[in-house]
């Protein structure tokens, strides 16, 4: 009897399932946060772009004003403090006149400032003009106070190679 008790006990333990090789624990993956990280916009930049809101111009004119030399002297001198700051200048003219005159109008406008800038000591490589000219008027009015907002420049503040930085220019 012992001997069918050990058949029966062979039998038994080779029909069992044999236990599974324990895999690897893999932890789980982890809590991505799903908001996009947002850089802190450096002091003087912000400074830049309320400095840097606007500068004006006279009718069919691309003289700077006191005023906007003003706004340039102060910025030129933080640009002399952060060398990573780069500017975009944007040229812009009112509707008056043809495409082709207000292009180069706002073109001449933005190679003013450039060149103001240029000479308070701001490298070539930190600036560079756009002409809109009449396509982005802040007024569409017109009238000859919307005609005075739409003769302007405005400017793109960045740092960094980081993204710019919008002023209350648009």
């Amino acid at each position: 009897m012992l001997r069918y008790t050990l058949v029966a006990a062979l039998i038994l333990a080779s029909g069992c399932k044999k236990k599974p090789i324990d895999e690897p624990i893999v932890a789980p993956p982890p809590v991505v946060d799903e908001k996009p990280k947002v850089k802190e916009v450096p002091p003087p930049v912000v400074e830049m772009t309320k400095n840097f809101s606007r500068v004006f111009f006279e009718f069919d004119s691309a003289d700077l004003t006191a005023e906007g030399k003003s706004a340039l002297d102060a910025n030129s001198s933080i640009m002399s403090q952060y060398s990573d700051i780069r500017l975009e200048i944007q040229g812009h003219a009112d509707e008056r006149g043809t495409t082709e005159y207000n292009l180069a109008l706002g073109q001449k406008r933005a190679d003013a400032v450039v060149r103001y800038l240029l000479q308070r000591g701001v490298s070539t490589s930190r600036v560079k003009s756009v002409s809109y000219g009449e396509e982005r008027p802040l007024d569409g009015r017109a009238t000859e106070t919307a005609w005075e907002q739409n003769r302007r420049a405005e400017f793109v503040v960045s740092w960094s190679g980081d993204a710019p930085v919008q002023g209350t220019s648009n």
